[in-house]
């Protein structure tokens, strides 16, 4: 039987996965909005390095609410692995391994979302490079940063089917969350290889809809019901009889 948290009921570790996963999708959200794209000028470095500099504390901001994302996501994606385990032990652990794959390059990309303060700090050490070339460099982090999280992503993509998979065939969670789910993960799939091979296709931001549908619909289930806390027990227990 997969570990539990200790005294605590898998209903209420449902709902504690659904707080975790809201607050990731907002704090994700801030993230894009107040660092990654909110105050890129698209075609214009220049313009881009100074709205930064003039919205500094929200750009911060930004960084802090993506390190935010990328440490709530680990215990999120644990306790979902939990659920998710007598569902399919082996296909559980596949996807939570791919799932924290991306976290872990989310969070090692961050560092291009933090360099353009470096790189507009007026530090000394700077002080023979052209504001021109900063503002340049200022824009390939944050491009640098694009490619890094489509990346991440990429492992996300592929762990949401099998997690919309394990949801689907649970019987604890419902059908149509999972069917959101592994839906959510094809959109991603889909969005990180239209930025690697067509970039200028304007299909790629539709796809992001169906990403926010699915994974929104995983969160507020689970926070706001969580799960058939009968039914996972009795498929817990059929687990405990079957090695993986």
């Amino acid at each position: 039987m997969p570990q539990r948290l200790p005294n605590v009921s898998p209903k209420l570790q449902a709902r504690l996965a659904g707080f975790l996963y809201v607050l990731v999708i907002i704090l994700g959200g801030s993230a894009e909005l107040l660092g990654r794209q909110g105050l890129v000028v698209a075609s214009d470095a220049a313009a881009t390095a100074r709205a930064i500099m003039a919205h500094q504390g929200a750009f911060r901001l930004g960084f802090a609410a993506e390190m935010m994302t990328n440490v709530l996501a680990v215990p999120a994606t644990l306790i979902i692995y939990r659920l998710l385990a007598p569902s399919g032990p082996f296909l559980a652990l596949l996807a939570v391994a791919l799932d924290l794959t991306q976290n872990t390059i989310n969070a090692v990309n961050a560092w291009t979302q933090f360099a353009p303060l470096t790189f507009l700090s007026g530090s000394p050490d700077l002080a023979a490079i052209p504001n021109a070339e900063l503002a340049a460099w200022v824009r390939l982090m944050l491009k640098w940063h694009d490619v890094g999280f489509s990346i991440g992503l990429t492992f996300f993509g592929f762990a949401l089917p099998i997690y919309g998979y394990l949801i689907f065939r649970s019987g604890y969670l419902p059908r149509w969350v999972g069917a959101l789910y592994a839906l959510a993960g094809g959109c991603y799939l889909f969005n990180s290889y239209v930025y690697f091979f067509a970039p200028d296709l304007p299909l790629a931001s539709f796809a992001m809809l169906g990403c926010l549908i699915g994974e929104i619909a995983l969160a507020l289930w689970l926070l706001i019901v969580g799960l058939d806390e009968v039914k996972w027990r009795a498929a817990a227990g059929e687990t405990a009889m079957v090695r993986p």
